[in-house]
């Protein structure tokens, strides 16, 4: 059953409150108050509903199964199902928060004597627990292994006959962190026989392509990977070792194969039932090593995934520090999910752009306000003014299409492959297009759509392409597409070796100044930081219609440690780039005179360009400073013939007519100032 993308599961905005942790979890982990059994119970209540109710929350996440077993928690579960009820008379949906990823075997053996023969056992044998929070006893079910879920089964049958929730919000997603990635024989049995099954090596044809692969064509010996105090795991930042590239793959194949199962179990009997995971991985980090997560494989049989990573509260500083959650929304644009997050914020103005970030981004769904008591009370007393905007105007939001010129190619396998420098340029290209107010879009794969969709298209060193790949951009740009390319883009084939020359030389060496360009370190190098004579450099170059330009690094302000600690470019690294303003700039070129949407505004403004299925052309505007306004924006349309123009803020009750003047680009629109959040909505002819 494949995912059926035209259905709309989630009809009117997500507006949530919740707390999911049962009481049975809160004092095992050591975390209850004395009080804790009474807060538990008002959670419940219906003085809470209601409330919750007359604030606009339109769903609650609520406990459903948290892995202790169905038979211990049937008095909490049975809770559950009186607390649906009674939000259902209230109008409100309920997501039932339940454990994919944790099985807490003291309680869990009572009810299934065969419970450890699930969990998955590291290289040493031992039962491999969460790496977080002492919670020992919270033991990681085996992807492979059929034996939980057979089980699971049973409890999303509960979750959807019995509790009858409208949604599954499912926890603690992913394979088992590395090293401690699962041994059982089951799994290594099955991993032989995935390269078998891959390679075929039974075949003339397999023999040689496992040959050109491993060296060899005996894979039935092959385990995976090992490590020792020399060769720690998070040593692997350059995943060159091909049976380490498999293992990822088979770990991420895995994974997908469960989202997979779940999907059609649950839509074939509950096709309205949504379906999020709390899978989102940190921006900058390679989930695909430590968790098997790719998000590109498994956002597709989601209906929407949880976003809780850091940075919790957006903000775009002085000194070029940024920090959005715009990378999980665009993930999510591009498989049609949704995002379900928290609204952070250390004061007032950090709130409220939280809650702007997530109506501009999120395609009009607002994120998680927070404890549902306190809520109802009256808590975050700043969302209601987005609430009743997002309420009252529908048609601003519902149905909605990107329209971005754009496209940021998220590619999976280099990320995979290089867990630094790859990251490292997607988070300072994505960063840079979002304060240079460039509307975008991520772009998972180089498919025909994506070639013929955008005008312009960026790979921030996008390492590794295969030669299809590579003639499908010469093509692109040839057929008048605009390339940008950054760093070792294209150096490397799609199992990671390095070539000669980059398989986009054809275009490059069409630039003037290619032939000084040198790539740093040799075929086997280990740290692979991109150089070049003159780091920083830009050459641009015309190849057939199109346009192509290639930077030679997009320079980091704050760079990469390479200690043992430093795992991932997490959010102390989320500067823009010193070169901004020639990325910027080399991106604008290449899109020559095909952009129809420029927007004029001060670093830091971002903007989500989107049309609404009558027509009307509507551009959110984001001013990402904390501490001032945005001023002096304005907007031009080379394509689109505009007959009247508004703006729209939250907490406005009628919109400001924008003056539609002509220009030699087309039609100018002067917005003028943007305090945090503004969309200016244009009527076509």
């Amino acid at each position: 059953m494949a995912k059926n993308r035209e259905k709309k599961v989630l009809s009117g905005p997500v507006i949530l409150a919740g707390s999911h942790e049962p009481l049975i979890f809160r004092r095992r982990t050591g975390y209850a108050s004395v009080e804790e059994e009474e807060r538990f119970l008002q959670e419940h209540s219906e003085e809470v509903v209601e409330g919750l109710a007359k604030r606009g929350i339109t769903w609650l996440r609520t406990h459903f199964f948290k892995g202790f077993g169905l038979e211990a928690e049937a008095k909490e579960i049975e809770m559950t199902r009186r607390l649906v009820e009674l939000c259902h008379d209230h109008g409100i949906k309920v997501e039932l928060y339940t454990q994919f990823g944790t099985l807490q075997y003291e309680t869990f053996l009572a009810e299934e004597p065969e419970m450890l023969a699930w969990c998955t056992v590291s290289e040493e044998g031992q039962y491999v627990t969460i790496v977080y929070g002492h919670h020992d006893f919270r033991m990681k079910p085996c992807l492979v292994r059929d034996g939980y879920w057979k089980y699971f089964t049973k409890v999303l049958e509960t979750g959807m006959d019995v509790v009858k929730g409208d949604g599954f919000g499912f926890d603690n997603v992913g394979a088992s962190t590395e090293p401690e990635g699962c041994h059982c024989p089951e799994c290594r049995a099955a991993f032989v026989e995935f390269l078998k099954a891959k390679y075929k090596p039974h075949t003339k044809a397999g023999r040689i392509l496992a040959t050109e692969r491993f060296g060899f064509a005996v894979l039935d010996h092959i385990r995976p990977p090992t490590f020792n105090r020399w060769n720690p795991a998070v040593a692997c930042r350059i995943i060159k070792n091909p049976v380490f590239q498999e293992w990822m793959e088979f770990r991420s194949e895995n994974l997908r194969r469960r989202f997979v199962d779940i999907w059609n179990t649950v839509k074939r009997r509950r096709p309205e039932m949504l379906i999020e995971y709390n899978v989102y991985p940190p921006f900058g980090s390679n989930s695909q090593w430590w968790n098997g997560i790719d998000m590109h494989r498994l956002a597709p049989w989601t209906d929407a995934f949880w976003n809780e990573r850091p940075p919790q509260s957006p903000e775009f500083r002085a000194d070029g520090l940024f920090w959005h959650k715009v990378h999980a929304y665009k993930v999510a644009q591009a498989h049609r999910s949704v995002v379900f997050t928290g609204l952070g914020g250390k004061d007032l103005r950090q709130s409220q752009l939280s809650l702007a970030e997530c109506l501009a981004f999120n395609q009009g769904h607002l994120g998680h306000l927070g404890y549902p008591p306190a809520v109802a009370r009256g808590a975050r007393p700043e969302a209601d003014a987005f609430i009743a905007f997002r309420k009252e105007h529908p048609e601003l939001f519902e149905d909605t299409e990107s329209v971005a010129e754009v496209g940021l190619v998220d590619s999976s396998r280099s990320l995979a492959y290089n867990g630094v420098e790859t990251h490292y340029a997607s988070v300072l290209a994505l960063g840079s297009l979002l304060a240079g107010h460039v509307p975008f879009d991520l772009v998972p794969t180089l498919s025909e759509e994506a070639l013929s969709r955008y005008p312009v298209l960026v790979l921030p060193d996008v390492e590794c392409l295969s030669e299809g790949e590579a003639e499908d951009l010469t093509g692109y740009v040839e057929s008048g597409g605009g390339l940008v390319l950054t760093e070792r883009t294209s150096l490397y084939d799609a199992w990671r070796r390095r070539r000669r020359a980059p398989a986009l030389e054809p275009l490059l060496k069409e630039a003037k100044g290619y032939e000084n360009l040198r790539f740093g370190g040799e075929a086997g190098e280990n740290v692979n930081v991109a150089q070049s004579e003159g780091a920083g450099m830009v050459l641009q170059g015309t190849f057939g219609q199109g346009r192509f330009a290639y930077v030679s690094r997009l320079e980091p302000v704050k760079p990469f440690g390479y200690r043992q600690e430093d795992d991932s470019i997490d959010s102390s690294h989320w500067h823009l780039p010193k070169n901004y303003d020639q990325f910027i700039e080399a991106v604008e070129w290449a899109g020559k005179a095909s952009f129809t949407i420029r927007i004029t505004a001060p670093q830091g403004l971002a903007a989500e360009a989107r049309r609404a299925p009558n027509g009307r052309l509507l551009i959110h505007l984001v001013n990402y400073h904390l501490e001032r306004a945005a001023y002096r924006i304005a907007v031009t349309l080379a394509g689109p013939k505009a007959t009247e123009a508004e703006l729209w803020t939250v907490g406005e009750k009628k919109p400001t007519a924008l003056r539609v003047r002509g220009s030699r680009a087309g039609v100018y629109l002067y917005v003028g100032r943007v305090d945090r959040h503004a969309i200016v909505a244009v009527t076509c002819s």
